[in-house]
């Protein structure tokens, strides 16, 4: 069993709603795969944010729609303002290039997610695990950046700073037909598995359905059959005996 850090703070009950914020590199990230749970957040009355760093303009769909990376950018984002009004939440969307990431400083970025956890001072900040479910580098570049502002923002906002960092994942040895090498989290690893009901799978679904230019994608990998179970989450410096059934549950008192 892998060593992992002790839990920095005391779990205590959190009994009122939450605020949340997602962070993610590209449209379609936050439907493919933690829709559900996003769903449900909103349904039980919780605040939810998703801050999307691109606008996914240099996927290679373009190609077959005969469109620039900027054209690729304005369609994927009106695509993901409709998923995310599907989920029930509120969409910030940047501009950073699609694809390069790794290619710029990465304090800037670090800014950008700082300012935004001050914006909308969240309980709980949401985003990829540590090996960014994929070999996308914009992924793990991703992590690393939303780790370390949310790191900063409990160091600078004394008061409001968030409760808990949580990655989504997904489980090592239980990924369904991989053909897009998926990755995952040992199971140990596990800090919250959210449970969803048949209403928040179809407002999954629904966000997916937004996605027409990636039809064939979600057609192809059907990401929601990946956590049929429910959605998988890494508590950063938290461990329970068992998972967590939301991400909203037993929040640490702020350092």
């Amino acid at each position: 069993m892998n060593a992992r850090p002790p839990l920095l703070f005391r779990p205590s009950p959190l009994p009122h709603l939450v605020t949340l914020l997602y962070v993610f590199p590209h449209p379609d990230d936050e439907s493919f795969g933690p829709g559900p749970a996003i769903a449900r957040q909103t349904r039980e009355g919780h605040d939810v944010h998703v801050l999307t760093l691109t606008k996914g303009g240099a996927t290679k769909v373009r190609h077959d729609l005969g469109l620039s990376v900027d054209e690729m950018g304005e369609v994927r984002a009106k695509e993901t303002a409709c998923a995310v009004e599907a989920l029930g939440g509120t969409l910030t969307i940047l501009d950073f290039p699609d694809g390069g990431l790794a290619d710029l400083d990465p304090r800037d970025l670090e800014h950008v997610v700082e300012r935004k956890i001050e914006a909308v001072a969240p309980d709980v900040v949401v985003t990829y695990a540590p090996h960014g479910n994929s070999v996308h580098p914009d992924h793990l570049v991703a992590h690393a950046v939303v780790k370390r502002a949310y790191c900063a923002a409990c160091d600078e906002m004394a008061g409001r700073s968030p409760r808990r960092l949580a990655f989504f994942t997904l489980i090592e040895g239980e990924i369904e037909d991989n053909p897009a090498g998926l990755r995952g989290s040992p199971r140990d690893a596990i800090g919250a598995v959210v449970p969803f009901s048949d209403a928040d799978r179809e407002a999954g679904e629904a966000a997916l359905a937004c996605y027409e230019t990636y039809r064939e994608v979600v057609e192809a990998h059907q990401p929601l059959r990946q956590v049929a179970d429910g959605v998988a989450f890494v508590l950063f410096q938290e461990r329970y005996d068992a998972p967590l059934d939301s991400l909203t549950d037993d929040l640490h008192d702020e350092g």
